[in-house]
């Protein structure tokens, strides 16, 4: 008969569940474990093979997603240490996610004026295509001045 009180067998991920996951291939899970920012996952007695506790697939889910929005293994690490001072660190987390936050403002301006870029590109071309001489150079000019504007900024 099971019970409340009984204790519970924890839940062990391959790295194969651990993968599918989070999204991280096998050599980025190495990778983080051999820089510090995963622990040293413990490991199958028979097999050898890494296994992977609930605590640790949180914490690399977490990763996945940091690491989508471009934050720096550096910033990754930070915010893990942070978390260990709870409350007391909430300035700290604040500031890190907010500067995240802006970097990641400041990228989609850029993809916004590349696709501005593009989306001309695209219209001169169509009036080429069409035989709009007039319409091809006027477009042509306003993407030649997209294009340095562009430039100038990276």
């Amino acid at each position: 008969m099971v019970n409340d009180t009984e204790i519970k067998t924890p839940h062990y991920f391959t790295l194969q569940e651990v993968v599918a996951r989070s999204g991280l291939s096998e050599h980025t899970l190495r990778y983080y474990e051999r820089i510090g920012l995963v622990e040293p996952v413990k490991r199958d007695r028979s097999s050898g093979h890494r296994r992977y506790s609930e605590e640790d697939l949180w914490k690399i889910e977490t990763l996945a997603c940091l690491r989508t929005t471009g934050m720096s293994l550096e910033d990754m690490r930070r915010y893990f240490a942070l978390l260990k001072d709870g409350k007391a660190a909430a300035d700290q987390q604040l500031a890190l996610f907010e500067a995240q936050r802006a970097a990641l403002e400041r990228e989609l301006a850029q993809k916004r004026e590349h696709l501005r870029y593009l989306e001309h590109k695209v219209a001169f071309w169509k009036a080429v295509q069409n035989g709009d001489d007039a319409q091809a150079s006027e477009i042509g000019e306003i993407a030649t001045g997209l294009a340095k504007q562009i430039i100038h900024e990276n």
